[in-house]
């Protein structure tokens, strides 16, 4: 008897099964996300910050932080044609090279003497990371939108249009895979799909070799830790290796609104203090759970990435909104 023969074509079979699944999936979504334009995504009324590239960084940063939020366009008023996006991972890129290589004073003083405009050479210094640039126009389909955000690491992108009169760039809203995954799984029909499969089925993660922490890491390694190895959260675990909590690039905008730049030697169990009382907190899966749980949790709790962990509460994985949209996508 070939019982490695037959024990290849069995795990051969599941592969392909896997592959059917994700496939019979995408097509579901990928029809929907085909039959909506981004313009469908934009609210009736909303809030939209653009930032003029004439604008010190350090000022453009600060209104980052004092609004909560995660990226704003940049907008060349000479010019009048968007610049790209200004992230709170360029905050975190900014604050690492810094720290390694100034004092804080000196960080502030070289940074208050810098424009937005200018922003792209200091990038560079950052392992050649180059402006997110990324945009859409607004009649295009979310299917499109999708793909051209999955070809590059950005969650988010600018939806700009043009001044028929002028021919200027008009910055008309910002669209994060949260906002597509959001109104999918509130208007998608046919949700049958999305219940009969869990992560494991889709092959949605990632897993082994998870970078983690405990609470008595600094913040400053953690956010060696997101350059280093290219990521956004790190998940903080107890000496038994059980899921407590995580530190994401967000949590750094609460520490910049406290005003503790200048301390990132403090333990990430006195960061995570300083969140409000109404911070989501964290959100774990298993890998059992169906895609529409998981879609039914991300809109809820408007968290941008779940840790997968096992029936003892230790991480085995982590799924990233990008994770779920790509394997809607065909």
């Amino acid at each position: 008897m070939n019982i490695p023969g037959a024990a290849a074509a069995a795990a051969n079979a599941v592969g392909h099964s896997v592959e059917a699944k994700r496939r019979e999936l995408a097509q579901l979504a990928s029809f929907f996300l085909k039959q909506h334009s981004a313009y469908d995504m934009i609210p009736v009324s909303f809030r939209l910050i653009v930032l003029d590239t004439k604008l010190l960084v350090t000022k453009a940063l600060s209104t980052l932080v004092q609004n909560g939020i995660e990226s704003a366009p940049m907008y060349d008023s000479l010019e009048s044609c968007y610049a790209g996006m200004l992230t709170t991972t360029d905050l975190v890129n900014l604050i690492q090279y810094y720290y390694s290589n100034f004092s804080y004073n000196e960080a502030i003083e070289d940074l208050g003497q810098v424009q937005l405009e200018n922003y792209k050479e200091l990038l560079l210094r950052f392992k050649s990371r180059q402006t997110n640039t990324l945009c859409a126009n607004p009649l295009d389909t979310l299917y499109e939108v999708s793909r051209r955000l999955l070809a590059t690491d950005y969650s988010a992108l600018a939806l700009v249009d043009e001044d028929t009169d002028t021919g200027s760039d008009v910055i008309v809203s910002v669209l994060s895979i949260y906002r597509i995954l959001n109104f999918m799984a509130v208007n998608i029909e046919d949700k049958k799909e999305l219940k009969e499969h869990s992560l494991y089925d889709l092959d949605i993660g990632t897993y082994g070799n998870l970078i983690t922490a405990t609470m008595d890491v600094s913040v400053i390694d953690i956010i060696r830790m997101f350059v280093d190895n290219n990521i956004s959260v790190v998940p903080i675990l107890d000496e038994n290796g059980v899921v407590l909590n995580v530190f994401a690039e967000s949590d750094i905008i609460l520490l910049a609104r406290e005003g503790l730049l200048d301390e990132l030697n403090i333990p990430v169990s006195e960061a995570l203090a300083l969140r409000p009382d109404d911070y989501p907190g964290v959100h774990s899966c298993s890998q059992t759970d169906t895609l529409y749980s998981v879609l039914d949790i991300i809109r809820k709790t408007h968290v941008q990435r779940l840790i997968v962990v096992d029936d003892d509460i230790r991480p085995v994985g982590v799924v990233a909104l990008s994770d779920v949209l790509r394997a809607l996508i065909l």
